[in-house]
């Protein structure tokens, strides 16, 4: 009975050294968290591990992070997986649908950004981009004749049109009553100037009566076939000549101050810019929405995670996430580290400190064995 006591005893006290020697020693990884001084001295085993430890830990855990957790080939198999892609389409998609049911205006859209979409703004900026092209043109290309710009510009039928509308022109031009009116005082001029056969001539036909003969007449040839043909065949060789002619012939004209106000200004007055800001974006791309959904969007999508694959060595690069880590880490109160460490491993801890009340039990027994044998 004595020996069974003995036993009993000595294993008791070994499982209670075991335990609590076990219980101290995960203790002192996270306890105390500051160095202990007693005068001067430092007390030994302060702090604990980890807290001495943990520039060194947040070190190796942005290294972890790097190196085996966040890495360029994981991210980018991640970026290639195609439910992601998937998931990233349909969410494009609702998006685009919500966006066509809505009725937005670009001065709207522009109000809602802070771009300051001003219309008499917008209208000056596309009349100067388009007076910069137009000079950017001229000067590259001014050495080439016209005709290799304008040589397609005029069919056939389109110079008899051309020739038949100047010669309606001119015939409305010759038969006003200005015209009459010049062309009589020329008659009575040259008349005037030719003396006494002049005078004679005048007598015999009024100066408005010659200046309507001349007129008729003048109406009747050009509406002939012959004056048809003559007029037509006098563009055609006017145009002929124009489409030999470099383009820095024109340049001149286009270089004046003048020229250049009156083709801005038309340019400026021309352009309906009120109307495009106020017409809702809506109704200019609907017309084109079901190809945009079904090829643009999947597009863009896959453009978006090619580039995204491409671009994730250079972006983990300047992230610095290996540092971002360590900072975030060596920032942590120890407390929390040793909060986040014990909410992972706290039943792992807990068996090791059965494990050492098991082991100073056994211990217990075989020395209790070992003394009575003895």
């Amino acid at each position: 009975m004595d020996n069974l006591i003995i036993i009993l005893f000595m294993v008791a006290i070994g499982s209670f050294i075991g335990g609590l020697t076990n219980s101290i020693a995960i203790k002192m990884l996270f306890r105390p968290y500051e160095a202990k001084y007693i005068g001067k001295w430092k007390v030994p085993f302060t702090p604990g591990v980890i807290p001495k430890r943990r520039d060194q830990l947040a070190k190796q855990l942005g290294q972890l992070v790097v190196n085996h957790l966040v890495t360029i080939d994981s991210i980018q198999l991640k970026l290639q997986d195609q439910r992601l892609k998937q998931q990233v389409q349909l969410k494009i998609n609702k998006e685009w649908e919500h966006f066509l049911a809505k009725s937005i205006t670009i001065s709207q859209l522009s109000d809602k950004f802070q771009l300051n979409l001003n219309a008499d703004r917008v209208k000056r900026m596309i009349a100067d981009k388009v007076m910069e092209q137009m000079r950017n043109f001229l000067q590259k290309n001014q050495q080439k004749p016209l005709k290799h710009w304008l040589g397609q510009v005029m069919a056939e039928k389109e110079m008899e049109k051309a020739s038949i509308l100047l010669r309606d022109k001119g015939i409305d031009l010759l038969n006003n009553e200005e015209t009459h009116q010049k062309i009589e005082a020329v008659i009575k001029q040259y008349a005037e100037s030719k003396g006494f056969l002049g005078s004679m001539m005048l007598s015999m036909f009024s100066s408005g009566e010659l200046a309507l003969k001349i007129q008729q007449l003048v109406t009747d040839y050009l509406r002939s076939d012959d004056g048809s043909r003559w007029i037509q065949q006098a563009v055609q060789k006017e145009w002929t000549n124009l489409l030999h002619q470099e383009i820095q012939l024109i340049e001149p004209l286009f270089e004046k101050e003048e020229t250049q106000q009156l083709l801005h200004g038309l340019i400026h007055d021309n352009i309906p810019v009120e109307e495009w800001l106020n017409k809702p974006i809506q109704e200019l791309i609907t017309p084109f929405s079901y190809p945009i959904k079904e090829k643009v969007l999947p597009l863009l999508v896959e453009q978006l995670f090619s580039k995204l694959s491409d671009s994730v060595p250079n972006m983990l690069q300047h992230l610095e996430v290996e540092k971002m880590v360590e900072n975030q880490v060596a920032s942590f109160p120890t407390s929390r580290i040793e909060e986040i460490i014990l909410s992972i491993s706290r039943k792992e801890f807990k068996l090791i400190t059965y494990l050492g009340a098991l082991l100073g039990g056994l211990i217990g027994l075989i020395q209790a064995i070992l003394f009575i044998v003895v």
